[in-house]
């Protein structure tokens, strides 16, 4: 049940991410269009129109609007522009002048609604329509005569968000079915080592067994979710245009490769026995996790004092990853605890045998009897929290034979004090 829960949690996230691209691309798509459409209206004169629909193609109206167009055409980048009067005959094409001008203008059918409503006073955009084997769009803007309306101008462009929303589905697609298949190939490893357990050990131990089972399981599930919200964001920032798509993808793909890494390391925690912790800098993992949250604490108007105190480098028994993980929670709890944001104190030092990092926030503070229980599956004094993140922080540190030490004051604040142990001592 938990498995698929998430399952559906990932599909439905990837989704939602998709859906909000699709309309921040449409939606800044139409507003280009429309504000190009406006700029070329405003700048036709009713004087030059009326000349170019009685002197003709040979009328010195008719030739200054052509340029115009065909000048806005080529430095916009757009399919075709055009001038239609108010009967909606075509003025003026800067696409085919010999086959259409004169003549009842094509986006009467094509994109009727925009026309009449651009011809009504309002600029509009058209729905999509196919025209010589290509997908176009038409922004329809109204050229004035005082209150009066005497023509209109229309911009015709290729829909440029339809390449970048093909690749961002293919590419959340991915991801969810990646997902969706470390979610079921780890439930059906923990119903594995359920059965094995079953077999082998008493009640108790089965009991013991199957309890720890649910903690990591639930503990894959909180982990799930900060590389969910990684592509959320990322998906988020396509909003700016193409370029930044490149960027997007490339958040995907480190959070597929972090995904990854985290599953493999709860199927080595579900194994059990002995764990090969490997070794880290303790001082570079911090520096780098401080980087990765700049923006973050920034956008929470929260600064970082940062004192070293431990030399450049500080090898210790655990890995980078595990690591950064370690900081990225105990710095986003720090944050958290600074809701109107405030100062975060960061500091490194070496003690005989260990390294210690020590991170203090100036927020509510922890009560006694909370403190005393913090870091227990399923505890949290976070509204929306679950309780799990502290709980893989200590597991982790512990893991390299370091310690976790929580001190906080009502009030005051919170100071975690992380203890590793240096490489090879």
């Amino acid at each position: 049940m938990l498995a698929t829960a998430a399952a559906l949690a990932t599909a439905g996230a990837c989704w939602t991410a998709y859906l909000r691209v699709h309309d921040a691309l449409i939606s800044e798509f139409e507003h280009r269009i429309v504000q190009i459409a406006t700029t070329a209206a405003a700048q036709v004169a009713p004087e030059t129109v009326a000349e170019a629909r009685t002197g003709g193609d040979e009328s010195g109206g008719y030739l200054a609007i052509q340029v115009q167009l065909l000048t806005l055409r080529n430095a916009a980048g757009l399919d075709n522009v055009s001038l239609i009067d108010g009967s909606r005959a075509t003025l003026v094409d800067v696409r085919a002048p010999e086959v259409t001008e004169r003549l009842p203008s094509a986006l009467d059918s094509l994109a009727r609604p925009a026309l009449a409503r651009a011809l009504a006073g309002t600029a509009a955009v058209s729905t999509e329509y196919l025209t010589g084997g290509h997908r176009l769009r038409a922004a329809i803007a109204p050229v004035r005569d005082g209150n009066a309306v005497t023509a209109a101008v229309a911009v015709e462009a290729e829909p440029a968000y339809a390449p970048t929303l093909d690749s961002l589905a293919r590419r959340l697609t991915l991801i969810a079915l990646l997902s969706i298949a470390a979610i079921v190939l780890f439930a059906a490893l923990i119903v594995r080592a359920a059965i094995s357990a079953a077999r082998l050990e008493q009640r108790l131990s089965r009991a013991e067994n199957l309890a720890a089972m649910g903690r990591l399981t639930a503990t894959l599930a909180h982990e799930i979710k900060n590389p969910l919200a990684i592509i959320r964001g990322s998906a988020e920032r396509l909003r700016g245009g193409d370029a930044e798509t490149q960027r997007m993808a490339q958040f995907v793909i480190e959070e597929v490769d972090r995904l990854s890494r985290t599953v493999g390391r709860y199927l080595q925690f579900a194994r059990g026995g002995e764990q090969d912790v490997g070794r880290g800098d303790a001082i570079a993992a911090l520096d780098q996790t401080l980087a990765l949250l700049e923006g973050e604490l920034a956008a929470r108007n929260i600064t970082v004092e940062r004192f070293r105190g431990a030399g450049d480098s500080a090898t210790v028994r655990l890995d980078p990853e595990s690591l950064k993980q370690v900081y990225l929670n105990l710095l986003l709890n720090a944050a958290d605890a600074s809701p109107s944001g405030g100062r975060l104190e960061v500091r490194d030092r070496a003690e005989p045998g260990r390294y210690e990092v020590e991170i203090t926030d100036h927020g509510r503070g922890i009560a006694p009897e909370m403190l005393a229980r913090l870091g227990s599956p399923f505890l949290t004094t976070k509204a929306q929290g679950s309780g799990l993140g502290l709980f893989l922080t200590r597991r982790l540190v512990q893991s390299s034979g370091g310690d976790l030490v929580i001190k906080s004051e009502v009030g005051s604040g919170t100071t975690c004090v992380v203890k590793l142990p240096r490489a090879g001592d």
